[in-house]
């Protein structure tokens, strides 16, 4: 018999003891280091951790409010215009809300009440003046006023300031007998700003337990459930201090930090599930079979740090792995100019940085610290569930042969199913739910909530029109466009044309809400009719903004980019696969099976979320769009995240076919090996992800929905059945590669 055939005859006789790396990969050895400098890296992340704490409570006051502009767009170009050109109506009108259930605006009591709160706006401000009956700025019934005032400067200066105006507001009119609120896009997004945060924190007491349990009825130790936990929390505070020092520099606001931290408690805990699993099973095989250490305390700190070492070179692999491809996807959304994917792509990708770090460096070295007593702290059995036989002879072994058997038969039906619920995205409608439903209860919300019902819904963020020409041609043009709008029944009220040197300004209010489907279709009609009629045959140049603008451009710019960012996902991602599995057809199907569990995930957040069908379950009433940014933000982050379970699975099959040389055995084993962490690290993502369902805000419900269902779906229906099928009837072509390009891949992994 040849050397090799001994070899192979040597693997297969062995086949349940993995096979050490001839030469140690890099991960191999890093683990080791890890390992031997525990106390060190340790220490580091205490002191980091510690620090980030003591700076984490004043983050709050370093977010911002949220930006949804394009640059370059015209909503972008008509704000740059107003601000420079009308300084005195400000980037934003603030409005200044009266209401008295006894006194009418006429009394002088009620007038008293009105000029008290103005007096505490400062003179600098544009301080407003008292609303009087030929202002048009009194209700019919005389027993609501507002009063409005010029904001300007940057959108994080304005919303510091209506958080100041606010609070004196308040104070001011507190036990009087006129009520009074501020109100306005400023004051609005910062409230929104403490619902999400509280939301974020309803999130986290729902997760953090049920992810807790889970862990527990998982490992069966207390130890080993509360490491992952640990880390995931460590990942966060020192991550939210972090970009609470970039707040300032990069506008962040409080939305993206909830959905960063989120995403870090579900993707922490994930990836150190699956370095502690492998850590485990490593450190029980080369023990005593009774678990029991052994007598010899230094085989028994060799047998520790060499399960740290292929833990880290096996699973710490596919963590590196599935969060580089995390971060390739989410940096692909870059290529669209919407200042809230910016926001997005840091925040998220900081997180998956800092939980890649943490899984690569506390992690192993706190294992190594714990050694035998990471099984500390064991559940009685009754209480755990039953693990099943070993690799190849287990639950999860028995339905992967039931799938080879009939891959088909059981495939088919449920790729079909799948396929059907991406039917709804082709009926998706894009906008910007402003999240007002969700501040009834704070006094912006009220304030504008009396304006809407006394005056206009529209009111607090009119449609702005600027024009600049030579000579009169931008005022003659902006005052047929006031006369040409002037009876749309979508508007209650154009002011007056203002004028700046060659540049005239006009404010349209709405009827409706400026956040609403008619407001967006009044823009785009406003747009592409009167607004070049108005000007037609003149050199003026037309810009129109304002929040529904805005949103308008946010849509637009995304389904724009949205093929371009779904493609560079796809083929970064198979490159990067067809280098680490140096397969062809593991790829293919990887990045195929990804895109329809993803596209399906958002076929179903539409199907509930625009089309309303959730309404009833998850206690919101659907502005019949999804959020603007959300596709591709979705889509990004759940086919980044759906590689996890994917590079996990496919990882061990592999690892199992080149140890025993046989591929109808590698695939039961390697989901025996791997189905019930992936089981345990999706339930706890959904119940993550699943608890933003209980948040206020609709776009936090709709971000929670999404990642909570592409998870579930992937890792069960995909990961556990479609991928198994797809590998059977493959069998051998699965790793098919052609010489010419495996002599040509780098070898990044090879070991």
């Amino acid at each position: 018999m040849t050397e090799s055939a001994l070899k192979e005859s040597e693997l297969k006789e062995n086949a349940a003891v993995p096979a050490e790396p001839r030469s140690p990969s890099p991960l191999h050895r890093w683990g080791g280091y890890m390992a031997r400098h525990r106390i060190p890296v340790l220490a580091v992340w205490i002191l980091l951790v510690v620090a980030s704490a003591v700076f984490y409570p004043s983050v709050e006051s370093r977010l911002a409010a949220p930006d949804y502009t394009v640059q370059s767009s015209e909503s972008a170009t008509a704000q740059k215009l107003m601000a420079r050109h009308f300084p005195a109506s400000g980037a934003e009108q603030g409005v200044v809300v009266f209401r008295s259930a006894r006194l009418t605006a006429d009394t002088p009591e009620y007038r008293r009440a009105v000029d008290r709160v103005l007096a505490v706006i400062p003179a600098d401000a544009g301080r407003p003046a008292a609303p009087d009956s030929t202002s048009g700025r009194i209700s019919a019934d005389k027993h609501v006023a507002v009063a409005t005032f010029p904001m300007a400067g940057s959108r994080s200066d304005r919303a510091d300031r209506a958080g100041d105006l606010q609070r004196r507001i308040r104070a001011a009119a507190a036990d009087g007998p006129v009520e009074a609120y501020l109100t306005g896009p400023s004051a609005l997004t910062g409230d929104l700003s403490d619902v999400e945060l509280r939301d974020q924190s309803v999130a986290e007491s729902i997760g953090v337990p049920i992810a807790l349990l889970a862990l527990l009825l998982a490992f069966g130790t207390l130890v080993a459930a509360l490491i992952p936990v640990a880390m995931a929390l460590g990942s966060v505070l020192a991550c939210t201090a972090l970009l609470g020092l970039l707040a300032g520099p990069l506008n962040l606001d409080r939305f993206v930090t909830v959905v960063a931290t989120v995403i870090g408690i579900g993707v922490g805990i994930d990836y150190a599930l699956f370095v502690i699993s492998r850590f485990r099973e490593e450190l029980a095989r080369r023990t005593q079979p009774d678990g029991e250490p052994r007598p010899d305390k230094a085989a028994l700190r060799e047998a520790v740090h060499a399960s740290v070492s292929v833990a880290l070179r096996t699973s710490g692999r596919t963590v590196l792995t599935a969060g580089l491809i995390v971060m390739v996807a989410l940096g692909s959304m870059i290529l669209i100019r919407g200042h809230i994917f910016t926001e997005i792509t840091v925040a998220a990708g900081l997180m998956v940085v800092l939980c890649l770090l943490t899984s690569l460096t506390a992690l192993p070295a706190l294992l190594a610290l714990l050694g035998h007593r990471v099984n500390r702290g064991a559940l009685p059995r009754r209480l755990l569930p039953s693990a099943g036989g070993g690799a190849g002879g287990g639950r999860w072994a028995a339905w992967a042969r039931t799938v080879l058997r009939h891959p088909y038969r059981l495939g088919l039906p449920v790729l079909v199913l799948v396929a059907a619920m991406t039917v709804p995205l082709a009926s998706i409608r894009l906008g910007v739910d402003w999240g007002l439903a969700s501040l009834t209860d704070t006094p912006s919300g009220k304030g504008q909530q009396i304006v809407a019902t006394s005056f206009s819904p529209g009111a607090v963020g009119p449609v702005q029109v600027v024009a600049c020409g030579p000579g009169d041609t931008a005022v003659t043009g902006a005052q047929r466009l006031a006369g040409e709008v002037r009876d749309d029944r979508r508007i209650t009220e154009v002011l007056p044309v203002e004028r700046s040197g060659k540049c005239a300004g006009l404010h349209i209010v709405l009827a409706e809400r400026v956040d609403s489907p008619k407001a967006t279709a009044f823009v785009r009609d406003l747009r592409s009719g009167p607004a070049r009629t108005a000007f037609a045959g003149t050199p003026a140049e037309v810009h129109v903004g304002g929040l529904s603008a805005e949103y308008v451009d946010l849509a637009d710019e995304t389904a724009g980019k949205l093929p371009l960012v779904v493609l560079v996902i796809l083929a970064l991602s198979f490159c990067y696969l067809l280098v680490v599995f140096r397969s062809v057809l593991v790829p293919v199907k990887a990045v195929l099976l990804n895109l329809l569990a993803t596209v399906a995930a958002l076929g179903m957040t539409t199907l509930v979320f625009q089309h309303g069908w959730g309404e009833g379950l998850f206690g919101f009433t659907s502005s019949g769009t999804l959020q603007a940014y959300l596709p591709v933000a979705l889509f990004a982050l759940l086919f980044g995240l759906s590689m996890d379970y994917e590079i996990f699975l496919v990882g061990r099959i592999q690892e199992e076919r080149l140890r025993t040389g046989d591929d109808a055995q590698a695939v039961p084993a390697g989901l025996e090996h791997t189905a019930r962490q992936i089981t345990t690290a999706a339930a706890i993502m959904v119940v993550v992800f699943g608890s933003l369902l209980f948040a206020r805000v609709l776009e936090l419900k709709q971000f929670g929905f999404g990642l909570a269902f592409a998870v579930l779906l992937d890792a069960t229906v995909v990961r556990l059945l479609l991928v198994p099928a797809v590998m059977g009837v493959a069998g051998r072509a699965n790793w098919w590669l052609p010489g010419w390009l495996e002599r040509r891949l780098p070898a990044v992994w090879k070991e």
